[in-house]
């Protein structure tokens, strides 16, 4: 009984396929006189498999990102500077009055807005106060400021994080003058800060009648391309003028911008890769709270149910003219129909192909989270078995390319870096019709009939030549 005795370290040849070939240095031959069988009689392998990889085809999945686009149609504006905060009911100044005799100015400061009022003949005492409520609605005469009598003043307004969007100011005299009318123009500067000097936005013309001792003209000023953070100054650029000129009311509105009502985008499937490695429950959940920080999503683990569940933290998005773009609007998780990796996910009967994570809520998977997802080692064999080997792990599954005569499968011990020692302690062998052979291809699958790439493995094979019995 001839016997054909095969060692073979796959890491010769081989080293990262799913298959090892076999090249007999003599072809087997028998005649119809006699038979072949073959038997596996030890395989050994460091289990170095990762339960999550590109070879398992369970390290890849994808979010489908619905975007929402708003346009800008328009603005509008909305009362800001106002004297809340700034004046009580009594008119009385709440917030502490700054004053800097050098430069001549007296500032007040209430939240983020600083109003500075410039006068170099009047502030010259720093124990004096010089500001009164003219941030009122209502302009009331006893309560002025000047802004030019024998010298020209300012009035300078600056307020972080708000666009101004217009000043509404209300101009007086209150004497009478010889002549019949006096044009004074008034400008709104705002600051250039990359040149470092103060540009004109607008300039209005106001015209007073002399005769008329008691006069008030209010007037609306529009800034241009209003950002926050703008510094605005008002001023007069009129010379002289036969009176003295001030302001009863100094108001301002901020921007605001009217958006329409949103263009959902058409959505992009954006690829997830889970980086190959042995995973438990805590580091896969680690990997995938990393994975999906640009999507403002998290997953955790039920200590009692182990399921996954994945949270939708994205809350209600307004638009702002910075910031049209509302990324992550609808979400949708894209799991392959692989089984392993709908095991890994613990995702069952509710399989689908997309599959919504609800907004400020959250997607929980049916059961349990699995991540031993390979628990067999099947070596199969291109040999031809008289009697086929029953097999039913390709059924239904698209994966599989084929597998051969299975010749054993192994159970795969569940930690990483174990070694796995098969003996064939019941001298299991099979009758094969093959009746020249010159190489033999063994291929390793899972028992999802997924290709496994062993990188090493150490396997005896062994070819019995047997006669057959004569029936004379």
């Amino acid at each position: 009984m001839p016997l054909y005795n095969y060692y073979i370290d796959k890491r010769k040849n081989h080293k990262n396929d799913n298959y090892v070939n076999i090249i007999l240095d003599y072809p087997i031959e028998v005649g119809d006189d006699y038979y072949l069988k073959v038997k596996l009689c030890d395989f050994k392998f460091l289990n170095n498999i990762y339960n999550i990889s590109t070879t398992l085809m369970n390290n890849q999945f994808n979010i489908r990102r619905y975007s929402k686009t708003y346009t800008i149609t328009g603005y509008t504006g909305e009362l800001f500077i106002t004297d809340e905060g700034f004046f009580d009911n009594q008119n009385a100044l709440l917030v502490s009055e700054v004053i800097d005799i050098t430069l001549h100015k007296s500032t007040i400061t209430y939240d983020n807005t600083s109003l500075t009022y410039y006068n170099t003949n009047l502030i010259t005492d720093d124990t004096q106060s010089y500001w009164v409520n003219i941030l009122n609605d209502t302009p009331d005469i006893n309560r002025k400021m000047e802004l030019q009598d024998s010298y020209v003043n300012i009035f300078e307004i600056t307020s972080v994080d708000e666009p101004i969007y217009s000043f509404d100011i209300t101009f007086y005299k209150d004497s009478y003058v010889s002549g019949t009318t006096t044009p004074i123009d008034i400008v709104l500067q705002k600051f250039n800060t990359n040149s470092g000097v103060w540009n004109i936005v607008e300039t209005q013309t106001i015209t007073f009648a002399n005769s008329v001792p008691q006069e008030q003209i209010s007037q609306t000023f529009t800034t241009t391309s209003p950002l926050a953070n703008d510094k605005y100054r008002i001023t007069s650029y009129t010379g002289s003028i036969p009176f003295a000129l001030y302001i009863l009311k100094l108001q301002a509105d901020k921007q605001l911008t009217i958006f329409d009502a949103g263009t959902i985008d058409t959505p992009v499937e954006h690829t997830i890769t889970i980086a190959d490695g042995f995973y438990k429950a805590s580091t896969l959940k680690t990997t995938l709270n990393d994975l999906l920080t640009n999507y403002n999503l998290t997953t955790s683990i039920d200590q009692y149910t182990n399921k996954l569940k994945i949270s939708n933290n994205n809350t209600s998005f307004t638009p702002t003219a910075q910031d049209l773009i509302d990324d992550n609007f609808q979400l949708d998780l894209v799991i392959p129909n692989i089984p392993n990796m709908l095991e890994n996910w613990g995702i069952t009967t509710s399989y689908q192909t997309y599959i919504p994570i609800p907004f400020n809520s959250y997607y929980e998977t049916d059961t349990n989270i699995n991540l031993i997802n390979l628990s067999k080692i099947i070596i199969t064999t291109d040999l031809n078995f008289q009697n086929k080997t029953h097999n039913e792990i390709i059924t239904g599954n698209s994966l599989a390319k084929g597998i051969g005569n299975i010749l054993c499968w192994c159970d795969l011990d569940i930690a990483p870096f174990t070694c796995l020692n098969y003996r064939n302690y019941e001298d299991l062998s099979y009758k094969i019709e093959n009746k020249h052979i010159t190489n033999i291809k063994l291929s390793f699958y899972n028992e999802k009939s997924q290709p496994l790439n062993l990188d090493n493995a150490l396997i005896h094979l062994q070819i019995k030549k047997l006669q057959k019995k004569s029936l004379y």
